[in-house]
């Protein structure tokens, strides 16, 4: 299939023309390894999934990091009853030793 300018969804690099990840995760990496937290603003539809996913891929392959993606966009619209428990993030450890469905209402 030819490569063709994706304006809907994530980018596949073998389908899509698009920016190398390489020079767009370069900036978020160091401040990963100093860790900093950093957030990504942008227009809509601008690259900001693909963006994380190829981090996430990239946070992965290298090995020094468990990294994960997880959209809520699907959620907006969703009221639900939070214990006070489960509102903190405190209660997660910052070097994951559970797995992460020990942190989900049962």
């Amino acid at each position: 299939m030819k490569k063709y300018f994706n304006i809907a969804g994530p980018c596949n690099p073998d389908e899509h023309y698009m920016i190398l990840s390489e020079s767009r995760c370069r900036g978020i990496t160091n401040l990963i390894e100093q860790k900093q937290y950093f957030v990504i603003h942008a227009a809509r539809q601008s690259g900001k999934t693909t963006l994380l996913l190829d981090l996430t891929r990239k946070l992965n392959d290298e090995g020094r990091y468990h990294a994960l993606y997880c959209s809520l966009e699907s959620a907006q619209g969703i009221t639900l009853r939070i214990s006070p428990k489960m509102k903190s993030v405190s209660c997660m450890p910052s070097t994951p030793k559970r797995p992460v469905r020990y942190f989900l209402p049962k």
